[in-house]
């Protein structure tokens, strides 16, 4: 006997032997295929070996599988070369979806494995709404696009399982930014989902199918709660819950349960596993556990439970690099901010902004201050200023360190200690502008206390170009920037410029040697807005076009 066990716990195994369309007679040889399967056909699978065990195959030969479950993250951790996923290793793999084979080939990458041979698609389970059935009328019709698309407070709330392990979270975040289409409007669906999605500490997230469709019974300011999830799990909880399935408008995606060999000498074997599952016997047992057959028809008595009679259109599959940015946008608007705000004081701060009476050092300040305010309590904030001689020699002086906006101490809040070093920002008259060293120093304080769980950066705000004598050359500095980045704990320079004289492609190239980038604004007036959008900054490429929100 033979079962996986690890990062998908205890899992039972089940040993039968596994024929197609057998001959009668002896088996002439024998071969053992070790085959796990994800939990959602994983009965199924265990079922369909049961059944043809002693069976011979038409090339004389017999095979026994040895079929055990595990989760299909388990599995691409697997496939991906991962040495502690050992004992979870098998001769070949049903997953849920083709989305984790993805997944894989990038882990892949990084350790050498060898990547899978695909077999076949097995089953399938097409991703659909689900609505609370007396809101069915209410919803209208459902789309992608629609939920992509609609304002923040538009009546429906909708909510997905955590792509990172669940593929049906996966496809919604590749649905929306397909139904949205390219540039602002994809980062715009993209947000509005994954902020609705986050909000409330994640409230919008849940971690598996069932939890989303329980999550329905919860309604958020009278909006009409919506789900994503396989049509599996509403035959599952259809036949016992007020939820109703409702059929994409647009087009969808669904879990193909790709069958893969990670030993070619099993390939023949997993063959015949595949055929078995696509046999009339195969279709049946399929349509037990709620799942259609690879590019088929729902049965009668799974359309019976979930309703949904009519063709569902499918959607032509993601590249890899779509799934990959998905998987990875999701990733950085998940994480919190940690941020070193570099201002720049130098003597040019002074000059006036046109029409407003204001110098630029007291809007820049003012406008940051509120843009902090725009932050949650768990963002990590610090505040320098550089222009020359600001701290003895050094060009810099550290004006508030990095802290938690909501930690309190005697003298009140970290929020408020910054407003109040905001407020107390003045220009330097004669100070010159130190940029290089100033940003070294900074890069380098922020990387000392990196946090995993967190975007570090160094935010420039400057309306020059480096002034510093003997201070660090470009060159320099960008030697010291590239030979410091750690890609596996990244600091990024991210540089907002303003004012005629700003050297803005320098401040580009700074930026860039950490993976950053920087940007002309008009005015400081804009600095604000760019924190009103702060969670389309952390996917949007460049924030003069990120939208807003």
């Amino acid at each position: 006997m033979w079962a996986l066990i690890g990062v998908a716990g205890a899992l039972v195994a089940a040993v039968a032997g596994v024929a197609v369309a057998g001959l009668p007679g002896g088996c002439d040889g024998r071969v053992t295929l070790r085959l796990a399967a994800d939990p959602a056909v994983a009965p199924a699978v265990t079922e369909l070996a049961r059944r043809a065990s002693g069976e011979e195959g038409r090339d004389g030969g017999c095979v026994d599988v040895i079929a055990g479950t595990a989760t299909s993250p388990a599995m691409a951790t697997a496939l991906g070369g991962d040495r502690n996923a050992g004992q979870a290793q098998a001769d070949a793999y049903i997953l849920d979806s083709s989305l984790w084979l993805t997944v894989a080939a990038q882990a892949a990458r990084r350790t050498g494995a060898e990547a899978p041979t695909p077999v076949a698609s097995v089953a399938e389970s097409p991703v659909l709404f689900a609505v609370p059935k007396d809101a069915v009328k209410a919803s209208g019709r459902l789309s992608w696009r629609g939920l992509a698309q609609a304002p923040d407070r538009s009546r429906h709330a909708f909510r997905i399982t955590d792509p990172q392990t669940n593929a049906s979270g996966l496809i919604s975040l590749l649905m929306a930014h397909q139904a949205a289409g390219g540039g602002e409007k994809a980062a715009a669906g993209f947000t509005r989902i994954l902020r609705g999605a986050q909000a409330g500490d994640g409230a919008g997230v849940a971690p598996h199918s069932g939890a989303a469709l329980d999550s329905l019974k919860a309604r958020d300011g009278g909006r009409i709660p919506v789900v994503a999830v396989p049509e599996q799990a509403l035959w599952i909880t259809s036949r016992e819950a007020a939820t109703a399935a409702v059929t994409p408008a647009d087009r969808t995606l669904a879990l193909d349960f790709p069958l893969v060999v990670t030993r070619k000498s099993k390939l023949g074997a997993a063959r015949r596993m595949a055929a078995v599952m696509k046999s009339a016997a195969g279709t049946a047992e399929l349509a037990r556990i709620g799942l259609r057959p690879a590019g088929g028809e729902a049965a009668r008595q799974v359309s019976a439970v979930t309703g949904v009679t009519a063709p569902v259109a499918m959607a032509p599959p993601p590249g890899p690099q779509a799934v990959l940015e998905a998987l990875e946008m999701w990733r950085r608007m998940r994480l919190g901010t940690r941020m070193l705000a570099l201002i720049d004081v130098s003597g040019s701060m002074n000059e006036t902004v046109p029409g407003t009476g204001r110098t630029r050092m007291a809007i820049t300040s003012g406008e940051i201050g509120q843009g902090m305010a725009l932050l949650p309590d768990t963002a990590e904030v610090g505040v320098w200023t550089f222009s020359t001689g600001m701290d003895g020699a050094l060009p810099y002086r550290r004006v508030t360190p990095i802290g938690r906006l909501g930690a309190v101490d005697a003298a009140g809040t970290h929020r408020a200690a910054l407003q109040r070093s905001l407020g107390g920002l003045r220009a330097k008259p004669d100070g010159d502008t130190g940029l290089h060293d100033s940003v070294l120093a900074a890069y380098r304080a922020v990387k000392a206390g990196y946090r995993a769980d967190k975007l570090n950066f160094v935010l420039v705000l400057t309306d020059g170009r480096n002034d510093f004598a003997g201070g660090l050359t470009e060159r320099a500095l960008l030697e010291a920037l590239r030979k410091e980045y750690d890609p596996a704990r990244p600091v990024q320079v991210i540089g907002l410029a303003f004012g005629p004289a700003v050297d803005l492609p320098a401040l580009q190239r700074i930026a860039t040697a950490t993976g950053g980038a920087a940007y002309q604004i008009r005015d400081p007036r804009q600095i604000r807005e760019l924190f009103k959008r702060s969670a389309a900054l952390k996917i949007c490429d460049d924030p003069r076009r990120c939208p807003a929100g």
